[in-house]
């Protein structure tokens, strides 16, 4: 053999035994398995030192350096590395207070403070509101009783000689559509503050197809004492009553004709009028639609103790719309509607 053979040998021979001297060495300080922490912890390299190998003299005379393991482990491909994992945030500690779970009223034995309700305002007893509960009827509307239009004038409330400030005059049959002023005898009188409904209620009659007559409209004080003492000597009685005690003619002061607020309406002219008249086409629509015009039926059947007054079905009085409207739906009369008010 050849002198830079055995050389080229020799070298070979050396560069293997270095690469298996380097392999052993990284395979020995390489951590394992069972050098790392608990499943899932963290790797701590404090306090590590590597065993001495029997082969650190041999490497030193051979001029090759094992450098530190964590050296060595930083420069380990991103498999074979070990990534420390971040610590958990310690979470705060609750207090009992806050662990323990909330007592209800059944667990503690306490039973739970029941929820204030608002109470209901109270009526004044003496307002028209709670005298209409008392009678079960609904509210009545709010109206100032002191107003012509409720002015009361029966057996026990008598107007003296009273008489409306201005009078208009309609025609009887409505066959006439305007309102007079002047005095007209051939006319119907009546407070002119009624003139236009009662106008209204007549046409709205003839509109139907139903004849209508107003018959009287107001009396004064004088032409009232005379009908009484007619009235009464026909009938033969002196207190212008019935054998019933009702009255079948008022004395002067008493009679609502002399409000003037009322008018005695018919289908036609009678001399005498009496219960008949309730079976006209005439008067069956006037009793259902008055109220419509701001009108009652003054003097209904069955209420003869409260108005004092016998039935009679062709005598009608304005009381205004809303008035009329909650006494007819709740078949009142109108010393009841003003009894709501305190009126006695």
């Amino acid at each position: 053999m050849t002198a830079k053979r055995i050389l080229r040998i020799i070298a070979g021979v050396l560069v293997l035994a270095i690469f298996c001297v380097y392999t052993y060495a990284r395979s020995y300080v390489s951590p394992k398995t069972r050098d790392l922490g608990p499943a899932g912890g963290t790797f701590d390299f404090q306090g590590w030192q590597a065993p001495a190998a029997p082969l650190d003299p041999l490497l030193e005379r051979l001029g090759i350096h094992i450098p530190p393991p964590e050296q060595l482990l930083r420069s380990e491909d991103a498999e074979t590395s070990v990534q420390p994992t971040a610590a958990p945030t310690a979470q705060p500690e609750k207090t009992p207070e806050e662990t323990a779970p909330a007592e209800t009223g059944e667990e503690s034995g306490e039973q739970p403070a029941p929820a204030e309700e608002t109470p209901e305002p109270t009526l004044d007893p003496n307002s028209p509101a709670a005298r209409a509960a008392a009678l079960g009827l609904p509210a009545p509307p709010e109206i100032d009783v002191n107003s012509w239009e409720f002015m009361l004038a029966n057996g026990d409330h008598s107007i003296g000689e009273y008489a409306p400030e201005q009078l208009a005059y309609l025609n009887q049959t409505a066959d006439e559509m305007d309102i007079q002023y002047g005095f007209n005898p051939n006319r119907c009188p009546v407070d002119s503050r009624i003139a236009q409904p009662l106008l209204d209620f007549a046409r709205g009659c003839r509109d139907a197809g139903l004849p209508v007559y107003l018959s009287s409209g107001y009396r004064d004080y004088g032409t009232q004492a005379a009908n009484f003492t007619r009235i009464c000597q026909n009938n033969g009685v002196t207190d212008g009553k019935d054998s019933n005690g009702h009255y079948i003619t008022m004395p002067a002061g008493c009679s609502e004709h002399q409000t003037a607020l009322c008018c005695d309406i018919t289908d036609r002219y009678y001399e005498i009028k009496n219960s008949s008249i309730e079976q006209t086409e005439t008067f069956q629509w006037l009793v259902e639609h008055c109220w419509e015009y701001g009108f009652i039926h003054r003097f209904p059947s069955g209420k003869e103790d409260v108005t004092g007054v016998m039935y009679e079905p062709w005598h009608f009085r304005y009381v205004g719309n809303e008035a009329a409207e909650y006494i007819t739906r709740n078949g009142l009369v109108l010393e009841e509607f003003l009894a709501l008010y305190g009126v006695e």
